[in-house]
């Protein structure tokens, strides 16, 4: 009997030690299409070779033009036992409806405890993201730092992180990271900074600020953002640059409004890039929660669309933008806006025409 009942305990803590993982998938989908009445866009560049805007449908014969993004990302979660996890994600996003898949990393962790775990894989930082509509991709635009990728180590311990790593984007780059997240009374403050290292004295950059997310009670926050920029630390050029964000938003009953001010400090010759496409602009949009699943909103935008404080480029931007929350994980967007450029260089470009755009996105999460 003793016999019998030791084996079936050993075979218990056997099956316990080797018990199978718990495994989830969860995800995001996004579709967005959308179209354009001779549109002129400076912030899509220049082509080098005439010296016109890349993006100027005013003198096209066609003149209406649609464009789509997709996105779908998949994301694999592990835990093998009480310490030990694991993740690995795949991205499929492009200007396109057919999105190619991608590999987008993976990582183990091992946690010590409920403060302090250890990571070994790839891991992306982005520090700041915008709350503005258009700028929030952090694979594209930050009020902070845009995406960072290394494959290394990183250890949390309460709101602190450090990690360090290859650079994933040069094979020369090495990385460190460290961020430490501040949290008091429902606010945070989290100061970063980033450091990359290409292996020679002229060849690094410096990404560093503090990310502040407040609250008054549930119907106001706001972030606010200072970040800094430096390449080449040991070199006469580029100068540092600097940028500020601040993003309030009010939710109530009935009334919502949200914005975002953003302007950046830039050297007059040669500047250290930011991470966004112009240096200033404003966005302010007004709405009414119609029903608990529709809201209607009115935004409004400045842009200075450039980096060149000496350009005179700006654009105002004003429509009609109606939300639609079908459910908690599936909701959708409808917008119709003009745009009207009145800087003064767009009389050489032969872009002073006012223009129309309306598009919709669609969205869920499982």
């Amino acid at each position: 009997m003793k016999k019998i009942t030791m084996t079936m305990a050993l075979g218990l803590a056997t099956s316990l030690a080797f018990a199978a993982p718990e495994f989830k998938v969860s995800g995001e989908v996004e579709v967005y299409g959308e179209a354009y009445y001779k549109q002129v866009d400076p912030r899509a560049g220049v082509d080098d070779s005439t010296g016109e805007l890349l993006l100027n449908n005013q003198s096209n014969k066609t003149q209406l033009l649609h464009d789509f993004s997709s996105t779908f990302d998949l994301l694999f979660e592990v835990k093998f036992n009480e310490k030990w996890s694991g993740e690995a994600a795949i991205s499929m996003d492009d200007d396109n409806t057919n999105p190619v898949a991608a590999y987008d990393g993976a990582f183990i962790q091992y946690s010590f405890s409920d403060k302090a775990n250890l990571k070994i894989g790839d891991m992306t930082y982005a520090e700041g993201a915008f709350r503005f509509y258009d700028y929030d991709d952090t694979g594209d635009y930050a009020a902070g730092m845009m995406d960072h990728d290394l494959r290394g180590l990183e250890v949390n311990y309460g709101g602190l992180v450090l990690a360090a790593g290859f650079g994933v984007e040069d094979e020369t780059a090495y990385d460190v990271h460290a961020a430490y997240a501040l949290k008091f009374s429902g606010q945070e403050i989290r100061p970063y900074v980033n450091y990359r290292s290409y292996q020679t004295t002229e060849a690094n950059e410096l990404r560093a600020g503090v990310v502040a997310n407040l609250a008054v009670g549930e119907t106001f926050s706001a972030q606010i953002v200072y970040a800094l920029y430096a390449d080449a630390l040991s070199a006469d050029e580029p100068s540092p640059s600097h940028a500020i964000a601040v993003e309030p938003e009010f939710n109530g009953k009935t009334f919502f409004a949200k914005g975002t001010f953003y302007y950046t400090i830039l050297d007059e010759d040669v500047a250290t890039p930011v991470d966004a496409p112009e240096y200033m602009f404003g966005y302010l949009e007004p709405g009414i929660h119609v029903s608990p699943s529709l809201a209607v909103g009115l935004p409004v935008e400045y842009h200075t669309m450039s980096l060149d404080s000496d350009a005179s480029l700006e654009q105002v931007l004003a429509g009609l933008k109606v939300y639609v929350t079908a459910t908690e994980n599936l909701s959708g967007e409808v917008f119709v806006r003009v745009g009207i450029p009145f800087g003064d260089d767009y009389e050489a470009l032969d872009a002073e025409d006012p223009y129309v755009g309306f598009g919709a996105k669609v969205a869920f999460s499982f």
